[in-house]
């Protein structure tokens, strides 16, 4: 246990049986179809994992189940993906530029002089600075605020529920620390994926797998999120029923 999250459950449930391993089959098909169709698959993959977390919202433990109903699937995704996307977007206001001027970076090299580059990179390189100081703890934040916001939409079943600040953030508030707790496993998680993904490339006939292990790895990933918010966004909604009746 850690923090009240059972480790073993949630890193395995996806595992557990025959059926539980076609459904996880199923969600790897679905999300190396995003190499041919992008961005809608993804919808499908989080409504999935939307009804997993519903389980864990209703005290149950999680289980893989059958793909069904395949258009509550997309709608329930698109509304949790819109609200991750509105939410992140001040994220995006950072990134993107740096993004840009890092691709025009080489082509201003080729035509400006030593004096002029010297001068570009000392700006660049203070506008990078701030800009990871203001980004790092926005990303954090962001990380730690979004599944409450997530969850709500999940529970209400509304678009809207999401930006309705007040309503979750005393959730969030009651269950701090199970947030935090959440958003690490999930980090530890993908780290320990990422340094798996790095052994794979080390030779060419292991790295012939990533095509097939990347979209499993994707399916896999939004699973251990949703659940580990869910309980999280669960346990503080117990926490605050019994601060009210104390």
């Amino acid at each position: 246990m850690f923090f009240g999250f059972n480790l073993n459950e949630i890193f395995t449930f996806p595992f557990q049986d025959q059926e539980s391993r076609k459904h996880f089959l199923v969600g790897t098909l679905v999300s190396i179809s995003a190499f041919i169709i992008p961005i809608l698959p993804f919808f499908v993959l989080t409504g999935y994992a939307i009804q997993i977390a519903k389980q864990v919202m209703r005290g149950e433990s999680p289980r893989m189940v059958a793909w069904d109903d395949w258009g509550k699937l997309f709608s329930d995704g698109a509304k949790v993906f819109g609200v991750r996307f509105i939410a992140t977007l001040p994220i995006l206001i950072f990134v993107l530029p740096m993004i840009f001027v890092g691709l025009i970076a080489p082509f201003l090299s080729s035509s400006a002089s030593s004096n002029e580059m010297e001068a570009f990179m000392a700006i660049f390189t203070v506008v990078m600075l701030f800009s990871m100081c203001l980004l790092v703890p926005l990303s954090f934040a962001t990380a730690i605020l979004l599944p409450a916001a997530e969850m709500h939409v999940v529970e209400t079943d509304e678009f809207a529920a999401g930006f309705r600040v007040r309503e979750w953030w005393a959730i969030l508030r009651a269950n701090l620390g199970g947030f935090i707790a959440a958003f690490a496993i999930y980090y530890f998680a993908s780290m320990a994926v990422a340094f798996g993904i790095q052994l794979l490339m080390v030779t060419l006939v292991l790295a012939c797998l990533l095509p097939i292990v990347l979209p499993a790895i994707t399916i896999y990933s939004l699973l251990i999120m949703y659940v580990t918010s869910a309980q999280a966004y669960r346990d503080g909604k117990a926490k605050l029923a019994e601060k009210v009746t104390a």
